[in-house]
């Protein structure tokens, strides 16, 4: 109940936050280089397009698990030398204990397996437990990639931190690195299992809790999105008039190109190139988690594709941003190289630009 009341708490709070201008910058950029190309206008970008990124239904993603239990009557009279284990097994045996949310799962196998592992020294050779909890140990170390990946999938916050947002990253936001550092670590857990095993409920649930307190993991993919959108169109415009109408035609500058050299300088350079770093910056640490997490043994189909689609290394959203960031700096430099207005050309320092 506690960690319900958080997370309603935080997500109140977080509704609360001021207006988003990360898509109006963007907006912005687009119409003011639309408008000094005397291109017609440009479609704006399509907010219910970023809904082709919604994560699989959860039925989809959660994994049917046996349940592999042994009786407590058998513990009672046979480890006496184990309070520790009698007492996990009992609570798991409990109303509550049946309920575990599928993260607790997680936490409550790594304390179980840690103590079979901690009372098997006790218990004599001949003991027909030993044999059995040898078994189930075995057992449910093999079952732990598995529970890891219900343990994601079945969690609300590792799908509100994959689940697109209504806008994207504001400008100059405050680097979120908690839920980062919070997804780094989840995938190097699930990465070492089974060997290593998983920490207890009580240390996974600050790093589920950062996952659920950003809203920075939606608001990164809906600027992907965007941005994509931006770019592509910004460099459309840009190679669709050098084709058809050459702004220096006689390679030198004029007063269309000095115009477009200013939108250059003060609106890309000086306006959306920031922020393009910024989010760059992002998820350049975001993919790489989710990269090693759908590396992860076990994972689900579907998770895995989702994961791919948002952060592989070919047709994913975050390949498809970097593709449209390249091409709108090689048009920029077409544009600006043809009229001698370009960085390190007689045009660019005569503008007096820095």
């Amino acid at each position: 109940m506690t960690r319900l009341a958080l997370l309603l708490c935080f997500f109140m709070l977080a509704g609360c936050g001021p207006a988003n201008d990360g898509l109006a910058l963007q907006s912005d950029y687009l119409q003011r280089l639309q408008r000094s190309l005397d291109a017609a206008d440009v479609n704006a970008f399509d907010s219910r397009s970023v809904s082709q990124y919604r994560l699989p239904a959860r039925r989809e993603r959660i994994q049917a698990l046996p349940e592999l239990r042994i009786g407590l009557l058998d513990l009672v009279i046979d480890a006496r030398r184990c309070p520790h284990l009698q007492q996990l097994i009992s609570q798991r045996n409990s109303s509550l204990g049946k309920q575990l949310m599928p993260s607790q799962r997680l936490g409550y196998e790594g304390d179980l397996l840690r103590a079979i592992d901690n009372c098997l020294p006790h218990l004599q050779d001949d003991s027909s437990l030993k044999p059995a909890l040898q078994r189930l140990a075995n057992d449910k170390r093999q079952q732990l990639p598995a529970v890891f990946w219900n343990a994601l999938n079945g969690s609300p916050e590792f799908e509100h931190y994959l689940r697109f947002a209504d806008q994207a990253l504001p400008v100059d936001a405050q680097e979120d690195s908690a839920a980062l550092d919070a997804l780094q670590r989840l995938a190097h857990i699930g990465a070492a299992l089974p060997a290593q095993l998983p920490p207890s409920a009580e240390q996974l649930e600050p790093l589920y809790f950062a996952l659920y307190a950003s809203e920075q993991g939606g608001q990164l993919i809906t600027s992907l999105a965007s941005l994509r959108h931006t770019l592509d169109a910004g460099s459309e415009l840009l190679e669709q008039r050098q084709q058809s109408r050459p702004l220096c035609p006689l390679g030198q500058a004029t007063p269309r190109g000095r115009i477009l050299q200013n939108i250059f300088v003060k609106f890309y350079a000086g306006g959306l190139q920031p922020y393009l770093a910024q989010v760059d910056q992002r998820g350049q640490q975001w993919q790489a988690a989710l990269l090693q997490l759908q590396g992860i043994e076990g994972i689900p189909t579907g998770t895995r594709e989702h994961l791919l689609r948002l952060a592989g290394e070919q047709d994913s959203l975050w390949q498809d941003f970097r593709t449209a960031t390249a091409r709108h700096v090689k048009a920029w430099q077409t544009l600006l190289n043809s009229c001698g207005l370009a960085p390190g050309q007689a045009g660019w320092n005569s503008a007096g630009n820095p």
